[in-house]
């Protein structure tokens, strides 16, 4: 004897009716709830651990560095143009040379990113430092393919060598527009 596929559904919600019988529980206003509690508590939490995270303040890139003098020059001095550029293996600190120094400055190439690296740059940049106290500004460019995870051990390393002014910069992308000529 054939049933028909209205007659084998019914059976079947016969035979599942015994384990819904109790009925079913409706989950989601109990998500929307959870997720609210959740929100709200990281929204209004001020506690201690949040109060000790570490926070960069990126302002925009340095300009100029005015040295206070005796009040006879009131027109502001460049002193110090200063970045570090974050490249694939390799950091490059760059100056200006600052007033006595002219246009040419100084350049360096520190090679790697591992710790010993970010040691060499710290201590480079504690004696840049120190030979410029009235500049406090540094601009960070990194390079494409550096990862964040890079970029931040730098701006670790900025911080300890007391620069309260660190900028993150960018680069242009490099493009390559090959001509009509040059497509065949």
């Amino acid at each position: 004897m054939a049933s028909s596929a209205a007659h084998k559904a019914k059976v079947r919600r016969a035979e599942r009716g015994v384990l819904t019988a109790h009925g079913s529980i409706n989950l989601v206003p109990l998500v929307d709830i959870l997720t609210s509690i959740v929100f709200f508590s990281l929204l209004t939490y001020t506690g201690e651990a949040m109060a000790r995270l570490t926070a960069y303040d990126l302002s925009l890139p340095p300009t100029v560095v005015t040295d206070v003098g005796d009040g006879k020059n009131p027109k502001p001095e460049l002193n110090l143009l200063l970045a570090v550029r974050v490249e694939n293996n390799k950091l490059q600190v760059e100056h200006t040379g600052g007033v006595q120094g002219g246009a040419l400055g100084f350049r360096q190439v520190i090679n790697g990113i591992d710790g010993a690296s970010l040691d060499s740059l710290e201590a480079l940049m504690t004696q840049i430092r120190q030979q410029y106290p009235a500049n406090n500004d540094v601009l960070v460019v990194p390079s494409d393919e550096i990862s964040y995870d890079d970029v931040i051990h730098v701006l670790e390393r900025l911080r300890k060598a007391q620069f309260a002014n660190i900028s993150l910069g960018s680069r242009a992308r490099s493009t390559q527009i090959a001509s009509a000529g040059d497509v065949r």
